[in-house]
């Protein structure tokens, strides 16, 4: 396909660096950066000194991106620390944990979403009392997954979401571009695309191709219209500089 512009959705910083690969690289894509929301810490209403019980069983940190460690890890009590078992989801959010000097304990053998790290076996031998670290809003499906095998869930809110609205230069590149490539990383940035861009704008990128990193999201987005959703090789910037460089042609 001959696409001329590249929508990235992701935060600031992530889609800065992926225009910036992009441009490092010569792909020949003009960039468009419009991220729809940031993150800001906030103070979590879950009791942290009593997360877990004194009671004998197993205790579970669930840390589900980067984000969630670097927000939450200092909400732990050191002196329970050593007490606990930590699961991650995706590579990159183990890295982040392991920067703490602590050990993971489980993981997805593969993937990087809620769904993979539901699959490892040992999360269904002895369930005990698990917390996630997330957004408001965020990781049903793992909590309910979870609950389902037998854990007493928790969910630390350690961070959230502020909405941002686009540059009006911004939509006006991206009503003119010729042909557009979108990337998605949040079902939370396609919702609020709906929400802000215009009805013919909108509709522009429903028509063109676009890429996602989940079969979860691939979903959400054809449910919204869309007409071409591809999958990303995998959710860091690297991975999705391959598959735009895949999809380019380049």
């Amino acid at each position: 396909m001959h696409l001329t512009h590249v929508l990235i959705t992701r935060p600031v910083e992530a889609s800065v660096e992926l225009a910036r690969q992009l441009e490092d690289q010569g792909v020949g894509l003009q960039a468009i950066v419009m991220p729809f929301y940031a993150f800001r810490a906030i103070q979590p209403s879950l009791d942290m000194s009593s997360a877990w019980s004194d009671d004998a069983g197993r205790k579970l940190a669930v840390f589900t991106s980067p984000r969630a460690v670097e927000h939450g890890v200092g909400h732990i009590q050191k002196s329970v620390r050593s007490d606990l078992e930590y699961a991650v989801i995706g590579p990159a959010t183990r890295t982040s944990l392991e920067r703490y000097e602590i050990k993971v304990n489980l993981q997805a053998q593969s993937g990087y979403t809620s769904e993979d790290l539901l699959k490892v076996p040992a999360l269904a031998r002895s369930p005990g009392e698990a917390v996630i670290f997330c957004a408001p809003g965020g990781r049903e499906t793992l909590a309910k997954g979870l609950v389902s095998m037998g854990w007493k869930v928790t969910r630390a809110l350690v961070y959230e979401r502020e909405v941002i609205q686009p540059a009006p230069h911004d939509l006006d590149e991206l009503l003119a571009a010729k042909s557009v490539l979108s990337v998605w990383t949040s079902s939370s940035a396609m919702t609020l695309a709906q929400s802000y861009l215009l009805d013919e704008t909108w509709k522009k990128v429903l028509s063109a191709p676009a890429l996602v990193i989940s079969v979860r999201l691939q979903q959400y987005l054809l449910q919204l219209g869309a007409s071409w959703v591809e999958l990303s090789e995998g959710p860091g910037n690297l991975e999705l500089l391959r598959s735009i460089q895949r999809l380019a042609g380049r």
